[in-house]
């Protein structure tokens, strides 16, 4: 801003006035000072109003703020000199108007006065008669009032400039209140800047410590890898190191059945010679002049190895239950048959007259599974009511009650002494029950539901199918796992049942395959399948279950239909569909099949409630 140049102080500094010819000038006083304008340094425009010049950079910023920090500053700084430049043209014109403005009122206050002064001056030396005199003076008064308009005028003006001047300096402080905080926000973004660069500096340390630390454990990670794979190599020589030892193994094992089938032909010749010698005195009882016990095999263990055959057709079909048939049993002389069903019902078959016998109650839901015990006694069925009941076989009453279950029992057996009892439960629990006083002797938790229960032929162990499709061995006697198989099925697991000489044991699962597993060596060694695809498990606890000899597993499918595999070479031997127009109308599935003790016949029962014999 500038200041306006300083007013004349007296009269003489004004322009000289034109006068008439005639007229006399008179030594006067010095006029009055005429009224100063609004100074600069008014209240109404002080001076602190205007904003501060902008404050450089220190060296020490410069060097530590980088380039592009630099060029935002110094455009900020720019941007506001140019705008106060920009205020500052326009106030200088209302100031050079203003000091134009106020000159001419001074220049013409002077004149004024003077003019006051001549006409006073004239009008006390010239006569009031004069003509002329009183024409010059009207002139003059009339001049003088126009003067005096000229005067108002000017005085409004300088009143409106004074408005503006005053609106002028308002705005001039707003102008300078933002200015103020633009610097505050720019020292701001400046502080803002320094502590960028502190956290910029600690995110560069870190980033040195982490890619330090990045750099160490990439070389652990080297270091595992390569002992990952030296143990990787080393367990691969194991596995091929035992590869070889398991068929060492099984050669052995197959030479020793070699040499077994090779014993087993050299006594039937020598007991062939024997019969024929004997048969004068035999009294037509077949065998009868042989000892009860042979160093060998007994009279039952003869007809299991040397009496089994491969059924080709039903030959008997009938319906035992309303509702599905939900499992058959043997006693273990081939003589009895039991069936039980979701009629809640327990019935018993004379084979040997083909006539039923007797029907056992007790049950109040529908019955899941039924076993003879092995000295044929005793009768146990399990069910959907959560208890197993033992019949007398002699009697048929009722002995015993086993309750404890939270759920319903799927699968039931005796231990080989008769003594003992086991259950399997819906509520993932098998229990050993003691036969003599009824009680729990061991609960075990297998943790998944029990689809199956077999006991083994030694009766060391039994072997239980899960729901989660595994398989598990366990110790009869005290309860603790032995084996288990998680991986061999894809579905639940529907059964597990073992040879009669407890080397095998054969798996059914709703994967519709079934597999062959050794249990001196615990390894799945066979997979039994349909290569057709036409075997199909269609029940969560539809068993497979070995011929007497163990050369043959037998299994149900759909249609009421039985496929038959050979054991050692794991090949289908045999797919049987049975003729009776009551069973491919109904078109059931099979949920349960034994093999007959004397080997000769195969017995099956279906959801329809059919039992089907099969046979030659």
């Amino acid at each position: 801003l500038h200041r306006p140049p300083p007013r004349p102080d007296s009269p003489s500094s004004s322009p000289p006035l034109l006068l008439p010819p005639n007229s006399l000038l008179l030594k006067l006083d010095p006029p009055p000072a005429p009224s100063s304008p609004l100074p600069l340094t008014s209240p109404a425009f002080p001076v602190s109003a205007l904003p501060p010049p902008p404050t450089p950079l220190s060296e020490g910023g410069a060097e530590t703020s980088t380039m592009m920090e630099v060029g935002v500053v110094e455009r900020i700084h720019w941007l506001l000199d140019e705008r106060d430049a920009r205020e500052r043209d326009c106030f200088t014109g209302a100031f050079e108007q203003c000091e134009k403005l106020l000159s001419m009122q001074s220049e013409l206050k002077t004149r004024n006065f003077v003019l006051e002064r001549r006409l006073v001056d004239m009008q006390s030396n010239s006569p009031t008669t004069d003509p002329m005199a009183s024409a010059n003076m009207q002139n003059l008064e009339h001049k003088l009032k126009l003067k005096e308009e000229e005067l108002s005028q000017l005085y409004k003006q300088q009143a409106v400039n004074g408005q503006k001047m005053l609106a002028l300096s308002e705005k001039a402080q707003k102008h300078s209140m933002e200015l103020e905080k633009r610097e505050m926000q720019i020292r701001k973004l400046e502080e803002q800047i320094d502590s960028g660069e502190e956290s910029v500096l600690e995110a560069k340390q870190l980033k040195d410590k982490y890619e330090g630390e990045n750099k160490v454990l990439k070389e652990e990670i080297k270091s595992l890898r390569s002992e990952r794979e030296d143990a990787h190599s080393k367990i691969q020589e194991l596995a091929k190191e035992n590869s070889v030892l398991v068929e060492r193994i099984l050669n052995m094992k197959n030479q020793q059945a070699d040499q077994m089938n090779q014993m087993n032909e050299m006594y039937e010749k020598a007991l062939h010679v024997a019969q024929q010698n004997a048969a004068e005195v035999m009294n037509n009882e077949k065998y009868g002049s042989l000892p009860e016990k042979t160093v060998i095999l007994e009279k039952m263990a003869w007809n299991r190895n040397f009496n089994v055959q491969i059924p080709n057709r039903t030959i008997k079909v009938f319906r035992a239950h309303k509702g599905q048939a939900s499992g058959v049993a043997y006693d273990k002389q081939g003589s009895v048959l039991a069936s039980c069903g979701t009629d809640a019902a327990v019935r018993l078959y004379d084979l040997k007259s083909n006539s039923h016998m007797d029907t056992l109650s007790g049950h109040t839901k529908a019955i899941l599974d039924i076993e003879f015990s092995p000295d044929d006694k005793m009768i146990m069925a399990a069910g959907n009511d959560a208890r197993a009941i033992i019949w007398s076989n002699e009697t048929r009453r009722q002995l015993a009650t086993l309750t404890g279950h939270s759920s319903k029992i799927c699968a039931c057996s005796f231990a080989i002494d008769s003594k003992r009892a086991f259950t399997g439960s819906f509520d993932r629990t098998v229990r050993i029950w003691d036969l003599g006083t009824g009680g729990v002797r061991k609960k075990i938790d297998c943790g998944s539901a029990v689809n199956y229960l077999s006991v083994g032929a030694g009766g060391n162990i039994f072997g239980t199918a899960h729901l989660d499709s595994s398989v598990k061995l366990w110790s009869a006697r005290n309860g603790e796992q032995v084996a288990v198989w998680n991986e061999i099925h894809t579905r639940q697991a529907t059964s597990v049942e073992f040879s009669n000489d407890g080397i095998y044991a054969v798996t059914n699962s709703r994967d519709n395959t079934l597999r062959l597993i050794d249990i001196r060596t615990y390894n799945s060694i066979k997979v039994f399948k349909d290569p057709g695809g036409n075997y199909r498990n269609s029940h969560n606890w539809n068993n497979a279950t070995f011929s007497p000899d163990g050369k043959y597993v037998v299994a149900g499918s759909g249609n009421s239909e039985l496929f038959f595999w050979d054991v050692k070479t794991g090949k289908l031997e045999k797919r049987l569909s049975s003729e009776d127009e009551n069973i491919k109308a109904k078109a059931s599935n099979t949920t349960c099949v034994k093999w007959s003790p004397t080997g000769r016949t195969v017995a099956s029962c279906d959801n329809a409630g059919y039992v089907l014999f099969w046979g030659e």
